[in-house]
């Protein structure tokens, strides 16, 4: 039987694999050094300032560059280009492929918004995620139960009416050698419902950073391409297909396989 790309390991040699699972293991310390003196502080103080002043973005600056010193410890080499094209008093939907776990870390931590998101469910399992959640505006999806999974696309949609900005990996996945994927459509009616326009990113070479099997870390180059937001104006459910059609073709143009 012809296994899926997905499950099949690049031929890293033996000697490469062992420097990247070191690399591996060097990266998860810091982030859960970052985790204990910055983000579960930044976590609960957030949420103090939240009921006592009803500001809800006092997260953004202090995780931001705690989300930078995690992408950098990997070693990956970040170019970001085409971030003119995202006006940051706008409110978006950004759209992006996945290929690696860096890839929601370099999102929010490089565009110029404070952007929250969609994440599966499970990872609020982690300890302090669910909280981190709340104060960044990460709505929670899960995919195992479809009512559910329809009504936090309603939760994502007043997100956006609310004014905050969100990212989505529509892909669903990590693709592990570059490939886009199907694109899922939930994702897509919250940006009709609130009718904000659509960001489409091109990620790139991430995957050969933080590769999605084999707990490996590699430094590299890598790079993210913001294109140009793409009106929902127009679209409804019955011809969403042709909008999910014209985000994934401009990013399928951008990115190397």
């Amino acid at each position: 039987m012809k296994q899926s790309s997905d499950n099949l390991a690049p031929p890293y040699s033996p000697l490469r694999r062992l420097l990247g699972r070191l690399h591996y293991i060097l990266t998860i310390l810091v982030g859960a050094v970052l985790m204990l003196i910055i983000g579960i502080p930044i976590i609960f103080t957030s949420l103090l300032v939240r009921k006592l002043t009803g500001y809800e973005d006092f997260v953004y600056p202090v995780a931001k560059r705690a989300v930078k010193i995690f992408v950098i410890a990997t070693g990956a080499r970040l170019t970001v280009t085409g971030l003119e094209n995202a006006d940051p008093h706008q409110t978006y939907l950004f759209v992006a492929n996945h290929q690696s776990n860096l890839d929601p870390a370099i999102l929010f931590g490089w565009l110029h918004h404070n952007i929250g998101g969609i994440a599966k469910k499970e990872l609020e399992k982690i300890p302090f995620f669910k909280q981190g959640f709340s104060v960044a505006h990460i709505v929670s999806i899960d995919r195992k139960n479809r009512e559910r999974a329809i009504e936090s696309t309603r939760r994502g949609a007043e997100k956006l009416l609310q004014g905050h900005s969100l990212m989505a990996f529509p892909e669903g996945t990590r693709s592990a050698d570059g490939q886009l994927k199907e694109f899922k459509k939930g994702v897509f009616f919250m940006a009709l419902e609130a009718g904000v326009p659509v960001v489409p990113i091109a990620v790139n070479d991430t995957r050969l950073v933080m590769p999605k099997i084999g707990a490996l870390v590699f430094p590299g180059r890598v790079s993210i391409e913001i294109l140009p937001p793409i009106s929902t104006a127009g679209y409804r459910q019955d011809n969403i297909d042709e909008f999910i059609a014209l985000v994934k073709g401009e990013i399928a143009r951008k990115i190397r396989v």
